[in-house]
């Protein structure tokens, strides 16, 4: 990877793949005309196959905001700690605070199921909220069968009237070896 390429990829890993955050870094224009600018001394060679074929696909979504379960798969049996980390699209992710048109964060609920629109996601029990704007979370989970919900919320934690911003998975935690 050329230091062009690699400047390129830092940039693309400090705010979230979107095509607000796409077109900002001006990264179409970077591409196809060789990029010129800060590192005028690099490489002519074409980034990787894959990575530019999952940068269309992104570019290519529908338009509508979602957000979903990357890991664990549903379905999936597990043992505690379980490591969640949710994706999004199509909206920013950031802190609580301020509320923003097309933003907002995740919250992740333990046997529950999505709230209405614009009712307040509580900060209690069965929530957990992610104020920070983060998508990562490690948590213990007794043995059994679990549904986790995950939602967006705005600044102020109240959730977001958008169909694709709240799913639900269903695991098994199983007894830890």
């Amino acid at each position: 990877m050329t230091m062009y390429h690699r400047h390129l990829a830092d940039r693309l890993k400090i705010c979230a793949i979107s095509l607000t955050c796409l077109a900002a870094l001006g990264f179409a224009a970077a591409c196809s005309s060789g990029g010129g600018g800060e590192d005028a001394d690099h490489e002519e060679a074409p980034m990787a196959e894959e990575p530019a074929m999952e940068m269309e696909s992104e570019m290519e979504s529908s338009g509508a905001p979602r957000v979903w379960f990357i890991t664990p798969e549903d379905g999936a049996t597990v043992t505690s700690p379980v490591s969640f980390e949710f994706g999004h699209e199509n909206i920013m992710l950031e802190p609580k605070g301020e509320v923003h048109a097309g933003a907002g964060h995740h919250h992740i609920g333990l046997n529950t199921e999505c709230l209405p629109a614009g009712e307040a996601i509580p900060e209690a029990d069965p929530w957990v909220h992610f104020g920070d704007g983060s998508a990562v979370i490690e948590m213990q989970l007794p043995p059994g069968e679990h549904k986790l919900t995950i939602q967006l919320g705005d600044g102020e934690h109240v959730a977001l009237d958008e169909p694709g911003l709240c799913t639900s998975i269903t695991l098994t935690v199983t007894e830890g070896m």
